[in-house]
């Protein structure tokens, strides 16, 4: 009997710590999702132009037509401080944006937000968190600055499918901006 009540001690001196970690896993973040280098290109990459005797005729983007891709970059909370788990896709990232199919298209690097917390905290942290984002791809992939234009909109711009208070609204989007000449 004194052996069952030790064995029955030990497994519940084990299962408390458990419990523990396992609650606190269950109020993390989920994983990021990492999208791969070769999905963004395919996002990004402009329609080919059509060619007819010669002449090179460029399709008409239609009303709203834009290339674009939404990330999940993770900052720390209330932060612009890339998480370790940023910097997976931003590796994929880095990679598409100076592969050859992109490396003369411009870009547009636009933070969003959540709806918790104040209008204008959310303007100036989705602001920072898109700055974040061009410093670290100039800095660590050499992409030349002109190419990379950042904006916040803070939560201006919800995703239909989710709350506005959804993790999912905290994202940055990059997409293609008009070649300049």
């Amino acid at each position: 009997m004194n052996e069952t009540r030790r064995g029955c001690c030990a497994a519940a001196t084990l299962v408390g710590p458990l419990s523990l970690v396992l609650a606190a896993a269950a109020l993390a973040d989920p994983p990021a999702t990492v999208v791969d280098s070769q999905r963004i290109i395919r996002s990004l990459q402009a329609t080919p132009s059509a060619n007819t005797r010669g002449l090179v005729v460029a399709q008409r983007p239609a009303t709203g037509d834009n290339h674009r891709i939404s990330l999940d970059i993770r900052f720390a909370n209330d932060s612009d401080q890339l998480t370790d788990a940023a910097h997976s896709q931003l590796a994929e990232l880095g990679a598409a944006l100076t592969s050859p199919e992109l490396a003369h298209t411009r870009f547009l690097i636009a933070g969003h937000t959540s709806a918790t917390g104040a209008a204008e905290h959310n303007q100036r942290l989705s602001e920072s968190r898109a700055r974040a984002v061009r410093s670290y791809l100039v800095t660590h992939y050499h992409i030349e600055a002109e190419r990379l234009a950042s904006v916040g909109y803070g939560a201006a711009h919800p995703l239909p499918d989710f709350p506005a208070a959804a993790l999912e609204q905290r994202r940055v989007e990059i997409s293609t901006l008009p070649a300049t000449f």
